[in-house]
């Protein structure tokens, strides 16, 4: 590796007082190995394919062909995220599970199985169906988030601006998604 490294010099060259090798070592200090914690990757952590509620996983198995080869077949687990009511909590919470836990749930109740695979409903990401929530929600539509000043495009001349047949575009939430829509003539 090193004699890779190292220019070749014709015969009868005369030598530098600095060696071939020093200018390689001064090459590798500049480079920087190990700069200690500072630049530490994060491995990402990934969840494993596995029912929230039963604990079920992949299963390794073979599939054996007619001249006897075994092949590897992983037999996965049907998981769905779903969003279950939980009657304690008034809430819908969000879990991955299989469809055996689906049936599973309407037998036991989701408190008994969550409190069998030790999970806490409370710390699950959740849509709130409480009685005074969505009365909240009534009295206080969403309303989409605009400029209070429209800035330097907005149009200056009178004459044009009565002549104009359009109506300004609106903000509005259709299924909780920003739509933009003419405004009635008399709103604006």
């Amino acid at each position: 590796m090193a004699s890779q490294l190292l220019a070749r010099r014709p015969p009868g060259a005369a030598s530098s007082s600095r060696s071939d090798f020093a200018g390689v070592v001064d090459g590798l200090r500049r480079l920087s190995i190990s700069q200690g914690a500072a630049g530490r990757a994060v491995m990402p952590v990934e969840m494993r394919r596995e029912c929230q509620l039963t604990k079920k996983f992949s299963n390794n198995g073979n599939r054996v062909t007619f001249s006897g080869k075994r092949n590897k077949h992983v037999q996965r687990v049907n998981l769905q995220w779903h969003s279950v009511y939980w009657e304690k909590g008034q809430r819908m919470v969000k879990l991955r599970i299989c469809a055996k836990a689906l049936r599973t749930i309407r037998k036991k109740g989701l408190d008994a199985m969550a409190k069998e695979a030790d999970i806490d409903l409370w710390k699950l990401p959740f849509k709130d169906c409480r009685p005074e929530r969505r009365q909240y929600l009534a009295e206080h539509p969403m309303v989409v988030p605009a400029k209070k000043n429209p800035g330097p495009k907005k149009m200056k001349n009178p004459e044009k601006l009565a002549a104009s047949k359009k109506t300004p575009l609106v903000g509005k939430y259709l299924d909780g998604r920003v739509v933009y829509v003419r405004a009635e003539p008399g709103q604006f």
